[in-house]
């Protein structure tokens, strides 16, 4: 099963495996719903330390400005390198 999370411009693809997983997922599904606030890095760190494997993907949106799609891209960059120097990239599908 694939699962989908939707941070402003970037979607997380999470490749859930079993019943297990599905569960993990559904508990920061709930916690989203209920209105966490989480950045980009939490939810790397979630699925690091969850060993769910996961696909990122950035998406220019029309419905924002140029200047924060920009903004929001730079952020996705930089969380992509800070991610792999710590060594969590190792997730990524």
């Amino acid at each position: 099963m694939v699962a989908a999370i939707r941070y402003y411009n970037v979607w997380f693809y999470l490749v859930l495996w079993d019943e297990r997983e599905r569960r993990w997922f559904s508990f920061l599904e709930g916690r989203i719903d209920a209105g966490e606030r989480m950045a980009m890095k939490d939810i790397y760190v979630w699925c690091a330390g969850h060993g769910i494997r996961y696909r990122r993907r950035f998406c220019y949106r029309p419905d924002f400005p140029v200047t924060a799609n920009l903004w929001n891209l730079y952020s996705y960059l930089r969380g992509r390198i800070d991610m792999g120097r710590m060594g969590r990239g190792t997730a990524d599908v």
